[in-house]
């Protein structure tokens, strides 16, 4: 114990006639937000939360670095994101893997000191117009049309979830109702002929799934839309409407 005392003690010494002292790198100096936004409409597109590979983010790698890592910038549920920690200096940009047609890498983008807005419009695999959603008797009834954003590839499901909070989705829900429509053919191709069908769903408040909501309480609602054969190696991610509360 002595010894280790004296090791210490030697240590502080050195120190103090060598002139140690701590690292002192400047901390995160830059903060950055924008949105994803439909190129074509203005609106905000309507995004998956949360851990799973269906939440879709900002990719950046930062230059500098030997090893250049991928850095992950959620994106909120509203299609918005916020990163207020973030060093000013030079990235590559990706955006590849949310629910619209990829964008290209944006190439050596200089993200300045303080405030930095980044927007990306961006055209959605599916749009999902016209949606309502009501309590109708003993049901939950969604009403809505679909549009195909994307140059190949079709719907393959749609779906309406609903949870306690105000983030329903595939992902967290607390009781949903969904319907295969690959027999549809609602794609790109012939979306002329869709774009004024009207899709509905039902969620029964007296079925199994309908049970799990409860009566007096407060709900959220959210239509998705699930594409598929978007092309070699595109993750599928549902598009969404915007929220919908309801009291049961």
């Amino acid at each position: 114990m002595k010894s280790l005392k004296y090791i210490i003690a030697g240590i502080s010494a050195a120190c103090v006639m060598t002139g140690c002292e701590l690292d002192n790198f400047d901390g995160p100096d830059a903060q950055v937000y924008g949105a994803v936004i439909d190129a074509e409409t203005g609106e905000l597109i309507q995004q998956e939360i949360g851990t799973s590979g269906d939440a879709a983010c900002v990719q950046v790698i930062e230059y500098g670095y030997a090893i250049r890592k991928v850095q992950q910038w959620k994106l909120m549920l509203n299609g918005e994101y916020r990163n207020n920690l973030v060093f000013s200096g030079i990235y590559d940009v990706i955006m590849n893997n949310g629910n619209f047609v990829k964008l290209d890498t944006i190439k050596a983008y200089r993200f300045n000191k303080g405030e930095n807005r980044l927007d990306f419009r961006v055209i959605p695999n599916i749009r999902i117009k016209e949606s309502v959603v009501k309590k109708e008797n003993n049901a939950i009834v969604a009403t809505f049309k679909l549009q195909y954003g994307h140059s190949i590839g079709q719907v393959e499901k749609i779906a309406l979830f609903a949870q306690s909070d105000k983030n329903p989705s595939n992902s967290f829900n607390l009781a949903h109702v969904d319907v295969n429509i690959e027999s549809d053919n609602v794609n790109f191709e012939n979306n002329s002929e869709n774009v004024n069908k009207v899709f509905t769903l039902i969620l029964d408040l007296n079925s199994d799934e309908g049970k799990k909501l409860k009566a007096g309480q407060k709900y959220f609602f959210r239509i998705g839309a699930l594409p598929q054969k978007l092309g070699e190696g595109i993750q599928a991610k549902y598009n969404y409407s915007q929220v919908f509360e309801i009291q049961l």
